[in-house]
């Protein structure tokens, strides 16, 4: 979302610019209301945010902010005066002045990619409708990118896992409606803190769960290594064990690896959970892979420490 951020005179809140919205920078009866100021015109200026692509799959995408003076005292983009009646394409970070006196922000924008999980295709199209409008993206797979997990309940899933790892609230649908809403009538924000969704899995109860975005989940894997003995496996969820400083890695049987390399200091094996069903497995990986087991099993004692390997079975994630 882009935010137009007072940065001269009294402490104010930054205006929010909603996408598709025309808002008139003046001095009476506006949008973006600038009082005190003799050099500002009635209709001093336009900003308007919008998107310039309608296919948008890429989580880098933002909309295009631009502004237009139409002013008699001139309106100034990094000091430098704009032609008047012409539009400018502003990037983050730019400073504005409006007239020639104290009436100085600076325009940031604040990336917004929501990334949904367990939502109907009416719940995906309202999100959707909500989150363009903020001028953020929603998306169906879970990037480093994303800054939010939009769920009804909270179930454990891998985005569920990527989300609490890479420090990204969990927050119910509502939240965004909210904050549209809050946006267009120009108040504060809603609180986070009040659309997290419950818990939904027996296994977890109704446990006190913070589903806020800590920044320290992003370290809970360094220095260790996550063997994955499965290529289903290693794609399902290597990528939470990069987000969380670990390295994933996939060994099969042509890698050959001495039973040292399995049961190193720091290395975690990934249980397969080989089951009669997994008919998909040839009869000589699974083999190979009782044998890893056993020979982890074996090491297990009730002496354990910190140098053997956990075994780690899918479903214990995180």
């Amino acid at each position: 979302m882009w935010k137009l951020v007072p940065v001269a005179g009294p402490a104010r809140e930054p205006y929010r610019l909603l996408t598709g919205v025309e808002y008139i920078v003046g001095r009476k009866n506006c949008g973006i209301l600038i009082e005190d100021d003799q050099s500002i015109s009635r209709n001093h200026a336009v900003l308007t945010a919008n998107f310039s692509v309608t296919n948008l799959s890429q989580t880098d995408e933002i909309p295009t902010l631009t502004i237009k003076d139409n002013s008699k005292y001139g309106t100034f983009v990094n000091e430098e005066k704009m032609q008047n009646g012409l539009s400018l394409t502003l990037k983050t970070r730019d400073r504005i002045t409006f007239g020639v006196f104290e009436s100085k922000f600076r325009v940031e924008y604040e990336p917004l990619v929501a990334c949904s999980s367990c939502l109907d295709v009416a719940g995906k199209t309202a999100l959707n409708q909500a989150v363009l409008q903020l001028g953020g993206l929603t998306v169906n797979n879970w990037t480093e990118e994303c800054t939010h997990l939009v769920m009804i309940s909270v179930k454990v899933t891998i985005k569920t896992i990527c989300a609490l790892i890479c420090g990204r609230p969990i927050v119910k649908p509502e939240y965004f409606t909210e904050f549209l809403k809050a946006v267009q009538s120009k108040k504060q924000p809603p609180q986070i803190e009040s659309f997290y969704p419950p818990i939904d899995e027996p296994a977890i109860g109704s446990k006190n769960i913070d589903l806020s975005g800590r920044q320290e989940r992003k370290q809970i894997f360094k220095g260790k290594t996550f063997v994955f003995l499965n290529a289903k496996q290693h794609k399902k969820l290597s990528s939470a064990v990069v987000f969380g400083g670990g390295d994933a890695r996939l060994i099969t049987e042509k890698n050959e690896e001495e039973d040292s390399f399995f049961s190193a200091p720091g290395t975690c094996v990934v249980d397969v959970g080989i089951t009669d069903s997994q008919n998909l497995i040839p009869d000589s990986q699974k083999k190979w892979i009782h044998s890893i087991m056993d020979m982890l099993q074996r090491k297990i004692s009730p002496e354990l420490t910190t140098a053997n390997p956990p075994l780690f079975a899918e479903e214990d994630w995180p």
